[in-house]
């Protein structure tokens, strides 16, 4: 639902289906250690230049102390989801 505060972490192009979507309370603070030894890692943030991560690097996210609101729709968000799904329409 669009108003429940959470974190969606979203991993990018998963090559399998045990790579899922994580939803965690926006109350939270994530750490992520880099532990690749040898292997090269870049963080990359909304489209934003990225920098190269060295072995050992952490990254924390956590929710920022400003709002923003990105959009508003007056549309129900179910009946929205329900249209583009094709949910209850019979046509099986």
């Amino acid at each position: 639902m669009p108003n429940v505060d959470a974190f969606v972490i979203t991993p990018v192009a998963p090559h399998s289906f045990s790579h899922r979507p994580l939803v965690v309370p926006d109350s939270v603070e994530i750490e992520i250690k880099l532990q690749g030894g040898d292997e090269f890692a870049y963080l990359s943030l909304d489209g934003q230049p990225g920098l190269d991560l060295l072995d050992g690097d952490r990254v924390c996210c956590r929710r920022s102390e400003h709002n923003v609101s990105l959009f508003r729709t007056h549309d129900n968000f179910f009946e929205v989801l329900r249209s583009k799904l094709k949910w209850g329409e019979g046509n099986y």
